[in-house]
């Protein structure tokens, strides 16, 4: 399976994907990678914000669309893979189902389907709607929020129910209560999707709520439409364990499942999930690592060291403070409600102090969760839960000995009922707090080196992963996994990324443009590790090749730095933000793109590091496809991809153009034809061997520390792959007659693919 990942939208519909196919089919690609495609909010960009998953969503497709372009798929003998959302629907007046309960609350037909805790204690039989910018008073003041018999307008929303008469007298209090959206931070009585007020979690492990949401994927399965599906954010959901093998009894053997879900290092998927694999994000983390020169590693901690002025960080110990700062101040109604259900269960001990217990133990837990299922913790939950607590003991020592009290408790009972139910809502607190925590706040503080803060990965300096280490790495993981070396998701894309691998192989050069840029620039305005963000960033970013991104590279880029200084949450924040200290940090920028000596010295690094950088950039493509697993490739990605994160990474691609490049090869270094040819070459290769690629052996070659080579068997066919880390260094051909060889020195010596059909 060649997967090609593609981004609904209103500016790139199923028309126009249609129109796409041949030249995907040219590329290499056999199944289609769609996002969510059932209806969403008017203009989303992502599809991910559902309003009725019963229909298409009309601004990508009609039913005429969708059903062409399936017969169009079939005649080229092409699949089709679907995105699927059972977390969240969008908390918008357009949710067909949440009128329901704007009209009559917990009695409303759907109002069952929403994870909404209508009994709360501080607001029962009610809902927060958080979609006020001021508190309500104001807002009703200025106008702006009208209470009605069967709804509310809040600014020009009017959130009403399926049979609104609009008569403008109030008849008691409405089902939901319009708050200040900021308000949710300390009071909340339903389930978001990690910080998004406008996602609202859904009782998918309610049999009815399932079939509901998943009635019209069901339909185009049945049809023979769908092969596989991507299950998005499973850990989001209240057992994901029941819900993956009730997914697999109704779409039956045939079809694929892949989740989304973030695997930490060493951790493997539960052995009773029936599903292919994950959609690649260990397998970038792994690559990501693989390519980056370790050797270098102190240089590095010296230079980010000098240049804050002050000790590096222990990361373990960072991630650990921003989880509990994040579960204090953006989930603490969250934490509140955990321990409101959980307090009629524990022991007097545990109550006096639980709400502390949760807050350290959550923060403290070593993956995304635990799937418990009921009885007793298996050792492998213990163990989880344990290391947290051991953790708890190292960062928060006066809080170790409560945790530690929780966990004993833990072991000892027997979950089923409301405590089992407590456990597993628990876990649906620990997954948001480790993205946002890692993904979302320490990776936008510790800045080392930025290649390493990306979904999936650590950024810990003291984390190393050697040739022996990927090859275990390879051994252990499912086979049919998703192979990702960029989504939509990622924090920088996968060239940019190869940019700073790069620079790790060029510490003293990358040492000289940093201190030439302290020198020049009067930085005092903005804080050092700012400085080294934009430096990194304009490393990534800066195009050497003719792109349309050289035209707007400021732009991007200034948008970039405000997110991650929101994302940071130190210089600013998206609640309250600083503006003033982000322009100063744009303006730095701008004085190392205006500055004339500045910028030659940037391109020069650049040129200097681009050997390495293509190297690196290659041999994602050549593990990618090579490698046991399915390659993934993320729409416009043939190309160098120099995107920042979303929504950067989510511009319109330019099909036409990249279609001229398979047909007229690279002009000139730097052409991203390059990039696209090897990618098409090897794609073909899969292609035209599927049974092997689908079953073929993996063998390590002995090729010592600096060069990773691996041996593929099926049958009578071998594949024999041999990459070296350092670019420029020479390969050896295996032994043995009849290999052919698919690399040539074109793409740089350093790589080598051999093939005996």
């Amino acid at each position: 399976m060649n997967t090609y990942r593609i981004q609904f939208h209103a500016g790139f519909t199923v028309r126009q994907l249609i129109d796409t196919l041949d030249y995907l089919q040219e590329l290499g690609i056999d199944t289609v990678y769609g996002s969510p495609i059932l209806a969403a909010s008017p203009g989303s960009t992502h599809g991910y914000d559902v309003i009725d998953p019963t229909i298409l969503n009309p601004e990508v497709t009609t039913e005429e669309d969708w059903g062409r372009l399936h017969e169009e798929l079939h005649l080229r003998g092409m699949r089709y893979m679907q995105d699927i959302v059972p977390n969240h629907t969008a908390l918008h007046p357009e949710n067909a189902w949440f009128k329901t309960v704007v009209q009559d609350g917990p009695e409303g037909t759907y109002a069952g389907h929403f994870d909404i805790d209508w009994e709360h204690p501080q607001l029962p039989g009610r809902m927060v709607l958080p979609v006020l910018g001021d508190t309500p008073k104001n807002v009703r003041e200025q106008g702006q929020l009208r209470e009605y018999r069967n709804g509310v307008q809040v600014y020009d929303n009017y959130w009403e129910g399926p049979d609104a008469d609009r008569a403008a007298a109030p008849e008691g209090e409405l089902p939901v209560k319009p708050v200040h959206w900021q308000a949710v931070t300390d009071f909340i009585n339903y389930r978001r999707f990690f910080t998004v007020n406008e996602l609202i979690g859904m009782r998918t492990e309610e049999r009815r709520v399932y079939e509901d949401m998943h009635e019209r994927t069901f339909a185009d399965v049945e049809m023979g439409r769908i092969h596989y599906l991507r299950v998005d954010h499973v850990d989001g959901l209240l057992d994901p364990t029941t819900y993956l093998q009730r997914l697999r009894e109704s779409v039956g053997p045939q079809v694929g499942v892949y989740i989304e879900k973030i695997l930490e290092p060493g951790e493997q998927l539960p052995a009773d999930w029936p599903v292919e694999g994950t959609t690649g994000y260990d397998f970038l983390a792994a690559v990501n690592r693989l390519l980056t020169n370790e050797d270098s590693s102190s240089a590095f901690s010296d230079l980010y060291e000098e240049l804050t002025h002050e000790p590096l960080a222990d990361y373990p110990a960072l991630v650990f403070r921003n989880k509990l700062m994040l579960v204090r101040e953006h989930f603490s109604g969250e934490l509140d409600n955990l321990v409101r259900r959980w307090e009629p269960l524990v022991t007097e001990e545990l109550r006096q102090d639980l709400r502390k217990i949760l807050a350290h133990w959550l923060a403290a837990f070593p993956v995304y969760r635990i799937y418990p299922s009921g009885g007793r913790l298996t050792d492998h939950e213990l163990a989880v839960c344990m290391e947290a607590a051991t953790a708890v003991t190292e960062y928060a020592p006066e809080q170790g000995r409560y945790v530690l009290a929780w966990v004993n408790w833990l072991a000892h009972q027997d979950f089923a009922g409301q405590s089992l139910e407590y456990l597993q809502r628990s876990q649906q607190l620990s997954g948001p707090l480790m993205a946002k925590g890692v993904e979302d706040t320490t990776f936008y503080q510790f800045w080392r080196e930025a290649h390493l803060n990306e979904v999936g990965s650590s950024a810990d300096p003291r984390d190393r992963l050697l040739v022996r280490d990927f090859h275990h790495f390879i051994a252990e993981r499912p086979a049919s996994s998703m192979n990702a070396t960029a989504t939509h998701d990622t924090k920088r894309g996968e060239d940019g990324r190869a940019f700073l691998q790069a620079l790790t192989f060029y510490p003293a050069e990358w040492r000289a443009f940093v201190e030439q840029v302290m020198d020049t620039l009067d930085t005092t305005a903005v804080r050092p590790r700012g400085v080294y963000l934009v430096l990194q960033s304009l490393v990534a970013g800066f195009p050497l090749h003719k792109s349309v991104e050289q035209a707007n590279l400021r732009e991007r880029l200034h948008a970039y730095l405000e997110k991650a200084l929101r994302e940071g949450k130190e210089m600013s924040d998206w609640a309250d933000p600083n503006v003033d200290y982000e322009r100063s940090l744009n303006r730095i920028a701008d004085q190392v793109l205006d500055h004339t000596g500045l910028r030659t010295s940037l391109q020069h690094l650049l040129r200097e590091i681009w050997p390495q950088t293509r190297h690196n950039s290659f041999a994602q493509v050549v593990l990618k496809c090579l490698c046991p697993g399915n390659p993934d490739v993320y729409q416009g990605t043939e190309s160098w991809d120099l995107s920042f994160v979303d929504p950067d990474n989510r511009r319109p691609v330019d099909y036409v153009k990249r279609r001229r490049w398979l047909e007229e090869g690279p002009q000139d270094t730097y052409d991203p034809a390059r990039k696209a040819q090897l990618l098409q070459l090897l794609l073909r290769l899969r292609r035209r061997y599927p049974d092997f690629f689908a079953q073929a052996n993996y063998v390590p070659l002995s090729e010592g520390d600096e060069v990773l080579a691996f041996r593929r068997s099926f049958g009578d066919q071998q594949l024999v792959v041999k990459l070296a880390k350092r670019a420029g260094t020479r390969v050896q051909r295996p032994e043995g007659k009849d290999f052919h060889r698919i690399v040539t020195d074109v793409y740089g010596v350093g790589i080598g693919i051999w093939f005996r059909a």
